[in-house]
């Protein structure tokens, strides 16, 4: 192999492991955001409706990410906000992303949902 090339597939390999480094601990849940819960029925009478939230997972630093593991780290990121919001429980959470843009080019990931808080 040339040293061009050995130098090229280093420089690749090195880009690659510097991207993926910097992506993963911005998406980490936070101490309130591991205490939210995601729900598919409606929340009882009792709960508060605070609001409707969005979490995010951008592209341009995801490394080789699929789309799974960065609506997962949407998905985090929503746990974040819905503690910071005072909830403890997202309603009817979807994936708000450009599904059949993601399957042909990265795109960033997008998870909506309702915020309540439940005692």
């Amino acid at each position: 192999m040339s040293i061009k090339k050995t130098l090229f597939i280093s420089a690749a390999l090195s880009m690659t492991l510097f991207l993926n480094g910097c992506s993963s601990s911005d998406y980490q849940a936070t101490s309130a955001g591991r205490q939210v819960q995601f729900i598919d029925t409606k929340p009882a009478e009792t709960c508060q409706f605070i609001g409707k939230a969005e979490g995010r997972r951008s592209t341009f630093f995801s490394g080789l990410k699929t789309h799974s593991e960065l609506i997962r780290d949407a998905a985090t990121d929503l746990m974040n906000k819905a503690a910071a919001m005072g909830g403890n429980v997202i309603y009817n959470a979807q994936d708000a992303s450009l599904q059949y843009v993601s399957d042909i080019a990265p795109t960033d990931a997008v998870m909506v949902g309702e915020v309540f808080s439940c005692k």
